[in-house]
């Protein structure tokens, strides 16, 4: 059918044109019905993108001390994840902002969070060699169950390195955002230290180039990684505007924020309303907030 501004839902109309315009409806379906979905290369970004992207966590890793992340000072069994984690990046190289600004995983993020969303985190993980698996989880940290069937956080995952079940790939319970819940220790498979031996989550298999893209209260964990290759992606988390963000970005230079525009100000909290004094909330900001679509996961 034809997408027109129906007033009742201005924004998610503009959204959903968006995605059928970049060929995206059914990534959406299988958003809506299994809770993650992978889009391919050809339909991400140029594979230029992916590279350099690559190119810079790799270097950033080199020269930063590994330390200084704070779950590095702690035992291997006492980390969520294993490998290294690299956190507080947008601001770090120009690609990462292109990244969050992209018009595919912005357009699902915003299918998913509203079109008043904004960046909850930005991370990336590297693993090399053998290592473990991490845990089944979901990304809604914080909120108590049951959880909120719209979801509060989204995952946008640009997928790095080839992501193949020897190499440690996502682990993803199919339809699992649906259950309002996070998993248990009971819920454990056995292959991540728990006590489950029906093993409902499937390899999530996506070549570098790809997005995986998963609703927040989607159950998720890693394979152990048997190769000796390197292993890596890098995450932009999406919230909801209400959501407090996990990562500061009062150090986003101006120069950035000008340089990739008003969608990317907004993503890094430029035009929130939150965090007024005496003078009351910006009339603009409660504006903005009020582009919430309405709609499935609204």
């Amino acid at each position: 059918m034809e997408i027109r501004d129906f007033k009742a839902a201005p924004e998610l109309s503009q959204t959903f044109r968006m995605a059928r315009q970049l060929g995206l409806e059914s990534n959406i379906a299988e958003l809506e019905a299994f809770g993650f979905t992978i889009v391919p290369p050809e339909k991400a970004a140029p594979r230029a993108v992916f590279d350099r992207m690559l190119e810079a966590v790799l270097a950033i890793g080199r020269a930063e001390d590994e330390l200084k992340v704070s779950m590095a000072n702690r035992p291997q069994a006492e980390r969520p994840v294993y490998g290294r984690a690299l956190f507080h990046l947008l601001h770090k190289h120009p690609v990462f902002a292109e990244g969050a600004i992209n018009p595919v995983g912005l357009t699902l993020a915003r299918y998913m969070m509203g079109a008043s969303c904004h960046l909850w985190n930005t991370s990336s993980l590297v693993k090399e060699g053998p290592v473990g698996t991490t845990r089944m989880h979901c990304d809604s940290m914080g909120v108590p169950t049951p959880l909120p069937p719209n979801g509060v956080v989204c995952n946008v995952s640009w997928i790095l390195t080839d992501y193949t079940k020897e190499k440690g790939t996502f682990c993803m319970v199919p339809s699992s955002h649906r259950w309002c819940r996070h998993p248990t220790d009971v819920d454990q498979p056995k292959f991540m230290g728990g006590p489950n031996d029906d093993d409902i989550g499937v390899p999530v298999e996506a070549a570098p180039g790809s997005l995986i893209v998963f609703h927040g209260n989607t159950w998720h964990g890693t394979y152990p990684k048997t190769d000796e290759g390197l292993r890596s992606h890098f995450v932009y988390m999406y919230a909801r505007n209400y959501v407090r963000p996990a990562e500061r970005n009062d150090d986003i230079p101006d120069a950035l924020i000008e340089t990739y525009g008003p969608d990317f100000a907004r993503l890094c909290g430029r035009a929130a309303w939150q965090g007024y004094g005496e003078e009351g909330p910006s009339l603009d900001g409660l504006k903005a907030a009020r582009a919430i679509q309405t709609g499935p996961f609204s």
